[in-house]
C-alpha cells in the first residue's frame, strides 16, 4: 500500500522497545574447534565447536573464564520463565562441569530455541544444541557483553580480551571530537566529502554523484537530559513530520526505539520515497544534551546492499568521547 502525506495516510510509529527475537541458522554438523583460545593472554581450553566457520561456546564456560575480569557476568536459569538470565558485571557462580572436555568428534546439531535475557532485556544470540548442550556464537556473546574477540589467521588462534571493547571483524577505527566508532573496511571515509565535522562513508570509496548510496555521521546538541530522552524523540519526530509535509515525494515515515551494543539510547527514523528508489534511515544516538546522527541514504544500489549493516556497525561501535 502507498502512503501519501497529501492524503493523510502517512504512517508513523514511535514506540520504544528493547525486544529482540532469537535467530537460529541451519547447519549439518559441528566440528570440534581446532583453534587455540587465549583469555587475557593465557591459553585456555574450552569445549567449543566450529559451525559454518564460526566458533560456538557454552555460555557458562565463557562466564567462568571471564569471572573476576572487567567484563564478568553471571549466568542463571529461570525455570518459571524458561529463560537463561545474564547479569553483566556480576561475578560468575560455578555450578560444576565448566570447562569440561568436549566429545572430540564431529556431531549432529540442531538450532536451539533459547530465551536469553541480559539484565532483564531479551536479546538475540545465535545458538545450537549439541548433545544436549547449548552453544552460542562467541562473537555474538562478545558483542553483547562488549569484550574483545580477535582471530589470528596465521596462528589459527582466538584471543578474548575482557579489558577491551568488542570491535567488528575487518573494521576501520575512527576517532572524532565527539566520540569513537568503527566502520566495516569496505565502507571507508571519503576524504573528498568529509569536512566541517560531517563525515561521509562510501562503499569501496566510490566516487560520489547523484544517486550514490552513502552514510553520513555528524554530532549535535539538544536541550534534554536523561529522563527527557523521549521528549527528544518527539521533537525529532515532529521535525521530520514537518519536513515530510513539504516534500511531495515522501511516502512513508516510520519511527522506532532501541539501544546500541554499548547500551546508548537510539531512535531510528526511516523515510521511504515515492517515485524514486530511495530510503533514508536516521540513527539518533542520544546523550545528555548531545546526540550523534548517522544518516543512511540508500538508493537501492545492489553494489551497496549492505548499507544498513554498515550503518549499524557504526552505531553499535560508537562510544562518546571522555
Amino acid at each position: 500500500m502507498k502512503f501519501a502525506l497529501k492524503n493523510t495516510l502517512l504512517a508513523i510509529v514511535s514506540a520504544v522497545f528493547f525486544a529482540f527475537p532469537l535467530m537460529a541458522f541451519a547447519a549439518d554438523s559441528a566440528a570440534p574447534a581446532a583453534a587455540n583460545v587465549f583469555v587475557s593472554g593465557v591459553l585456555t581450553r574450552f569445549d567449543a565447536y566450529t559451525v559454518n566457520g564460526n566458533n560456538y561456546f557454552k555460555l557458562r564456560d565463557i562466564a567462568y573464564a571471564l569471572s573476576g575480569s572487567a567484563k564478568q557476568f553471571e549466568v542463571t536459569y529461570d525455570a518459571a520463565a524458561g529463560a537463561v538470565l545474564l547479569k553483566s558485571g556480576a561475578p560468575y557462580t560455578a555450578v560444576g562441569g565448566e570447562m569440561s572436555e568436549g566429545f572430540g568428534e564431529p556431531l549432529e546439531l540442531s538450532p536451539a530455541d533459547v530465551n536469553v535475557r541480559l539484565d532483564g532485556v531479551s536479546v538475540t544470540l545465535r545458538a545450537y544444541n549439541i548433545q544436549g548442550y547449548n552453544y552460542f556464537k562467541l562473537r555474538d556473546v562478545g558483542k553483547l557483553l562488549d569484550f574483545g574477540v580477535n582471530w589470528n589467521a596465521a596462528a589459527k588462534s582466538v584471543t578474548i580480551t575482557p579489558d577491551k571493547g568488542y570491535v567488528e571483524e575487518n573494521t576501520i577505527f575512527y576517532m572524532k571530537s565527539f566520540g569513537v566508532y568503527s566502520t566495516v573496511s569496505d565502507w571507508p571515509e571519503s576524504a573528498e566529502l568529509s569536512q566541517n565535522d560531517k563525515y561521509y562513508y562510501l562503499k569501496n570509496d566510490r566516487v560520489h554523484g547523484d544517486n550514490t548510496s552513502c552514510i553520513l555521521v555528524e554530532s549535535g546538541r539538544h536541550r534534554y537530559a536523561g529522563d527527557d530522552y523521549p521528549a527528544f524523540r518527539e521533537a525529532m519526530y515532529r521535525r521530520l513530520l514537518k519536513q515530510a509535509a513539504n516534500d511531495p515525494d515522501v511516502g512513508f515515515l516510520f519511527g522506532d526505539g532501541t539501544a546500541t551494543a554499548r547500551g546508548y539510547t537510539m531512535y531510528i527514523f526511516t523515510v521511504e520515497y515515492d517515485g524514486v528508489e530511495r530510503t533514508d534511515r536516521m540513527y539518533y544516538i542520544v546523550g545528555d544534551y548531545k546526540y550523534v546522527l548517522i544518516t543512511e541514504t540508500d538508493y537501492h544500489d545492489k553494489n551497496a546492499a549492505d548499507i544498513s549493516a554498515a550503518a549499524r556497525v557504526i552505531a553499535d561501535s560508537f562510544e562518546w568521547a571522555r
